[in-house]
């Protein structure tokens, strides 16, 4: 399992956090990612975990889509949200990367619940045959 997170991560409260985000999706920024995934075609299945920032995705997510190929690429997404749901997320995610498949089995739970769901997403890896 492999962790990317932004160059310059931001600490900051929530609100801050919502506020950055809002300006990079206007902007259509594309945050430098801190780390690369070696060796990145050897994997055929691929999990992204986000949280739905402003009805789409982080942009930081947009940059690790944009420096990877997943042509071919299985593709499963998990997703923290508010009252939005998924909103354009799937959408924005399937646009970037057109020729990978991007399941339709996709774990998604409400922000208030995120932090005490890693049993409730293990079962649904274990579900998915992983």
């Amino acid at each position: 399992m492999n962790h990317r997170q932004r160059k310059h991560p931001s600490r900051k409260r929530k609100q801050d956090l919502l506020d950055i985000a809002q300006e990079e999706q206007a902007n259509g920024a594309r945050p430098a990612i801190a780390e690369t995934v070696e060796n990145f075609e050897q994997y055929d299945t691929v999990y992204f975990g986000f949280p739905n920032w402003w009805y789409g995705v982080p942009m930081a997510l947009l940059s690790f889509l944009d420096h990877n190929d997943l042509s071919g690429k299985q593709v499963y997404l998990f997703c923290s949200h508010g009252t939005g749901g998924l909103a354009n997320s799937v959408e924005i995610i399937t646009e970037a990367v057109p020729d990978a498949e991007i399941s339709d089995n996709i774990f998604d739970c409400y922000e208030e619940e995120a932090a005490g769901s890693e049993e409730v997403i293990i079962e649904w890896v274990n579900e998915l045959g992983y």
